[in-house]
């Protein structure tokens, strides 16, 4: 089973960024797999295929975890793109408020998943909401959509989650294994 640990925000901001995000779809003309908004989520370990012993260690590494950052909120300002506003391949959200705090519990993730015997990921982590994937060749973003804060959402963090992410030719479903709310 292909697994991932994510921090998941509250519906009403949800509906906030989808708000903004039509607005956003109308300016950007080029052939992008839009993320559904039932899917949005903060990634902070991508741990892909596993067993089910990995799974139960999965879960007995959340439970070890003090997720202080739980119940806070953290502000949605930038919308970007990787590998760059030049070159968008993948379309996101960054983060104005709060992307410290992800950054530090990613880490604390992090070393507690050594202790049962997870790779740690050697990549700088990035806090961010993926919005969208471009399936054509990559393009430039309008510089008017790269103004800070043109979203400005405050978010709140409801829970930590495992997932389960089944490839379908209609997009990735997601089935939640265990959550810390």
């Amino acid at each position: 089973m292909r697994l991932f640990i994510a921090a998941d925000i509250n519906s009403r901001s949800k509906d906030l960024i989808e708000n903004k995000l039509n607005y956003i779809k109308t300016e950007i003309k080029n052939d992008i797999k839009w993320t559904e908004k039932d899917k949005w989520h903060l990634t902070l370990k991508f741990i892909g295929e596993s067993s089910t012993q990995e799974k139960e260690n999965l879960i007995k590494a959340l439970k070890n975890i003090d997720f202080a950052e739980k119940n806070e909120y953290i502000q949605f300002a930038k919308f970007d793109a990787f590998p760059s506003p030049d070159s968008a391949r993948v379309i996101y959200l960054g983060l104005d408020r709060g992307e410290k705090e992800l950054i530090e519990l990613q880490q604390r993730l992090e070393n507690e998943l050594i202790k049962y015997g997870f790779e740690k990921d050697e990549r700088d982590y990035i806090p961010h909401l993926t919005l969208g994937r471009n399936k054509g060749e990559a393009f430039k973003i309008k510089k008017e959509l790269l103004v800070p804060n043109l979203f400005n959402i405050y978010a709140r963090i409801e829970s930590i989650t495992l997932y389960q992410s089944q490839l379908k030719k209609s997009g990735p479903e997601y089935i939640e294994l265990f959550s810390i709310k």
